[in-house]
């Protein structure tokens, strides 16, 4: 059989002012093994500053493209996932500017599809350590899918009991047919890039096949500094609350997609998925696992014991679930006009 004839693979790539980290992402597909493919980058920047890229690597299947109104890193992101093809191409995959890939990712991905008759796949990522802000890394530091899932075809509910203790999957992870019944784009419901990946796995609804060998190179987000200086001013303590409000609408937009998790998995599915201990190096993060999975019961309002925390402490996690449940405006978690819910769908 010829790979190159099974299809058409549609690449899409958001970016954002990452000139060198662009550059790397799109070099790292123009040398993919599989030749049949076709780009689109989608450059959020009104100035256009990803077009010179473009021009400069001179390959004719990638395609620039200018939102005519900036999205934003997550609205641009969650273009990219459109479920409806760009170039009736039977494969896709999000490329986001920051990742790479390695030179068998496309041709293994709809290898393992075909051969295994799925239409969506999880590929494991390197990933990356990040030397400079903006900067390609150095290195490679652990995986990002080994730790959480077992290799193989996995009902979505399979998936789901990671959302207790992860984000679930990144989204340079999921490679899909264009003809699979999931639809990832989750529309405007949230702002932050980790709830956005963890909503795209309850918008699963195939059997997916987990590859546990690496093809592809995830570069983490640098971490932001403190907005706290030693010296405490009336600015910085603004600062202060209103990062602290954020952090609490997204513990509340956390609990509302593991609530989501947890009612499709019912307190056996997660009880089961404890006990069978068949993911790889369970063991080794099984005291970790359970405390987290202990804690996001406790705040969704499920009172479980799972480990050997105290009681106070159990009663302090389930009385914060309350109340950020209970008093957190919802406004972030509305659906624009037309969207789709990604937690009733799925």
């Amino acid at each position: 059989m010829n790979l190159e004839l099974s299809g058409l693979c549609e690449v899409r790539v958001p970016t954002f002012r990452r000139p060198k980290l662009l550059r790397r992402a799109l070099m790292s597909l123009a040398n993919q093994t599989y030749a049949n493919w076709r780009c689109i980058v989608f450059d959020d920047c009104p100035n256009g500053t990803a077009r010179s890229i473009v021009d400069n690597i001179r390959d004719p299947r990638i395609l620039y493209s200018r939102n005519p109104t900036q999205l934003g890193a997550i609205g641009n992101i969650d273009k990219s996932f459109a479920k409806q093809p760009f170039f009736d191409g039977r494969y896709a995959f999000v490329l986001e500017d920051d990742n790479y890939l390695l030179p068998t990712h496309i041709e293994r991905a709809i290898t393992t599809l075909e051969d295994n008759g799925t239409k969506v796949i999880f590929c494991n990522q390197f990933c990356e350590a990040i030397n400079a802000p903006d900067e390609p890394g150095l290195s490679w530091n652990g995986q990002t899918l080994d730790w959480m899932y077992d290799s193989g075809v996995n009902d979505p509910n399979d998936l789901l009991p990671a959302l207790l203790f992860s984000h679930g999957f990144s989204n340079g992870a999921v490679f899909w047919r264009t003809d699979c019944l999931s639809n990832f784009q989750i529309g405007n419901v949230t702002t932050r890039p980790e709830i956005q990946e963890s909503l795209r796995l309850l918008r699963l609804k195939d059997a997916a096949y987990v590859s546990l060998g690496s093809t592809s190179v995830w570069h983490p987000t640098e971490p932001k500094s403190s907005l706290l200086t030693h010296k405490i001013t009336l600015p910085t303590l603004w600062r202060a609350i209103v990062n602290r409000i954020q952090k609490l609408r997204a513990e509340r937009e956390r609990i509302t997609y593991q609530s989501t998790a947890l009612k499709r998995l019912g307190m056996d599915g997660v009880l089961a998925f404890i006990s069978n201990n068949q993911i790889p190096d369970f063991d080794r993060f099984r005291s970790a696992r359970l405390l987290a999975v202990e804690r996001s019961m406790l705040l969704c309002g499920y009172n479980v014991k799972l480990t050997h925390r105290g009681s106070y402490r159990r009663t302090g996690f389930w009385l914060a679930g309350f109340a950020v449940r209970h008093t957190m405006t919802r406004t972030y978690l509305k659906i624009a006009a037309g969207g789709a819910s990604p937690i009733n769908e799925g």
